[in-house]
């Protein structure tokens, strides 16, 4: 019995870890620039967080990280060969003005070098 209250959140933990990009995970895409698109997907153990990845479909696929869709989003914008990953968190609860958002953090990546690389996360 013991034995088995060790398994319990052992399976849960790892239940919990799984981000897969299964179609039947996937809440929907947003089209961008250029032929990009930002595929959303439920991920979790409850699919309560979310996952973002930026592709276009046929070069590259990269995870631009996980969050919770009720406190933040990330957002991409392309400027000649860059691209800007921007995580956007709401400051005062789930108040979605556009004043009352903060960038938490910037990634930036090269459209040309995510083409070479051939890289599907």
């Amino acid at each position: 019995m013991k034995r088995l209250f060790k398994l319990i959140p052992a399976f849960l933990l790892l239940a919990s870890c799984k981000n897969g990009k299964s179609p039947n995970r996937l809440k929907y895409t947003i089209a961008k620039d250029s032929n990009l698109y930002i595929q959303i997907y439920r991920t979790g153990l409850f699919e309560t967080n979310t996952t973002a990845y930026l592709t276009d479909s046929a070069s590259f696929s990269i995870n631009l990280g996980t969050y919770d869709d009720e406190t933040c989003y990330i957002d991409c914008l392309l400027k000649g060969d860059t691209i800007f990953a921007k995580e956007k968190k709401y400051l005062y609860d789930n108040n979605m003005l556009i004043d009352t958002m903060q960038t938490a953090e910037t990634k930036m990546y090269s459209l040309k070098a995510l083409k070479k690389l051939h890289n599907f996360e």
